[in-house]
């Protein structure tokens, strides 16, 4: 994967991706680990600097066994310093183990004692092939799936009383971001606000029960400023690169906006979706037949005459 992102960006998320996670479908994977032999094999795809178990680890049950991959080096040894002190849900101390390497195939990214694959804030960045193989992956592992964070491509500007804001300058620049989220990241082009429905088809293929939900951003007006002006300024940066022919109207409407947000005039609703997928359950072994007496080396004189 060629996209790389800084610390403090993540560092600057961090609540507001805590805030917007789905609770419900982190209760319903509680359930599910409650009855999975100990201790629970956790691998989280694309862990950056740790914030999958910061959030998870201890709302469920331990003992635990992270296995972090990032092809970051700087992100995952800040991920490591951080989870340092971590425990479950039971006290217990858990386990982290970062894993430097690339993505690229998804098939081996998955150990075969995996409980649970979890990633977030990474789908869009992926292709429909990468989310495949993975899905086949997880399907023959047996493992459940937590995926969140996942952008549905939407996103609009909200006011002080909450209410929807978006002119044809909005529109124009939104059509242009997701455009933009579609390019190649490294892992073939990219699913951008594609990620939730690739996801959920490529794992009901594989006979997983899905339950999902929104988990939007809602950055209001006047709070958490210095989130949503990055933000925006991550946008125009993106949108630069997507249509330089029109970087006047980029620079007017990124102003504009940047002003209001930071006026308190205007806040941030970003969509995203949750993904708990449960594997279908192992069918039992069929029961060997029992053998016929008259089958054997030596059948009983009997049996021969009573066949």
């Amino acid at each position: 994967m060629s996209a790389h992102f800084d610390a403090d960006w993540l560092a600057l998320r961090e609540a507001a991706d805590a805030a917007a996670r789905d609770r419900a479908l982190v209760a319903a994977l509680r359930d599910w680990l409650a009855e999975r032999p100990r201790p629970l094999h956790i691998t989280d795809l694309g862990a950056g600097s740790g914030t999958n178990p910061r959030y998870l680890a201890h709302q469920l049950p331990g003992p635990q066994r992270w296995r972090l991959l990032d092809h970051d080096a700087g992100l995952l040894d800040r991920a490591r310093k951080r989870l340092a002190d971590t425990t479950d849900a039971d006290g217990g101390r858990v386990h982290i183990k970062t894993v430097y390497r690339d993505l690229a195939d998804a098939g081996t990214a998955i150990a075969t004692d995996t409980d649970l694959a979890t990633a977030s804030a990474l789908f869009d960045l992926v292709s429909a092939d990468w989310v495949e193989a993975l899905a086949a992956r997880c399907a023959v592992v047996g493992c459940a799936t937590l995926w969140t964070l996942s952008i549905d491509g939407n996103w609009n500007f909200i006011g002080p009383d909450g209410h929807r804001i978006c002119d044809a300058h909005d529109t124009e620049m939104l059509s242009l971001l997701q455009a933009h989220q579609k390019r190649e990241k490294g892992l073939g082009q990219a699913l951008g606000g594609a990620a939730p429905e690739t996801l959920r088809s490529a794992f009901a293929h594989h006979g997983y029960n899905i339950a999902e939900a929104p988990s939007p951003w809602r950055l209001v007006a006047g709070s958490q400023r210095e989130l949503a002006v990055s933000l925006l300024d991550g946008w125009r940066a993106a949108l630069h690169e997507q249509a330089p022919v029109a970087r006047r109207q980029i620079e007017a409407w990124w102003r504009s906006r940047r002003t209001a947000i930071l006026g308190g005039e205007l806040g941030v609703v970003v969509g995203h979706v949750d993904f708990f997928a449960e594997p279908p359950p192992k069918p039992s072994p069929k029961p060997s037949p029992k053998p016929s007496p008259c089958f054997g080396p030596q059948p009983p004189r009997s049996c021969l005459s009573g066949c």
